[in-house]
């Protein structure tokens, strides 16, 4: 009896090592901007190709524009989906070509980040 309650006593001191803190809606929004600058992709924007530094530094200056961003999704759906100035999607076009919106890839790039949370 005594060693199942030190078992307890020792599972239950260690669990803060255990535990995991959930990221927060800025981190998820920092993470989204960190995948332009370690991704091998380029962004278009308004039919112009620019480089993954470019596309970060574009959308840091419009959320800091933009009122009401408090989640990863509204980072996606109000900052990172289209341009302001004609309405077009922004696009990713990944190293083998293919081009896909740029708020499915975001949010691609979400779900791994919030998976991965869950994971550790």
């Amino acid at each position: 009896m005594r060693k199942i309650v030190g078992f307890f006593i020792v599972l239950i001191c260690s669990f803060p090592a255990f535990a995991q803190e959930q990221l927060s809606e800025s981190d998820k929004i920092a993470a989204l901007l960190d995948a332009f600058s370690t991704s091998d992709i380029t962004f278009i924007r308004n039919g112009e190709e620019h480089d993954g530094k470019y596309a970060r530094e574009h959308l840091e200056a419009k959320l800091k524009e933009t009122k009401d961003i408090n989640t990863g999704e509204d980072f996606i759906s109000k900052v990172a989906s289209t341009s302001k100035e004609t309405g077009k999607p922004y696009l990713i076009k990944l190293k083998d070509g293919t081009q896909i919106e740029c708020a499915k890839w975001l949010r691609d790039y979400l779900k791994q980040v919030e998976d991965t949370e869950l994971v550790e």
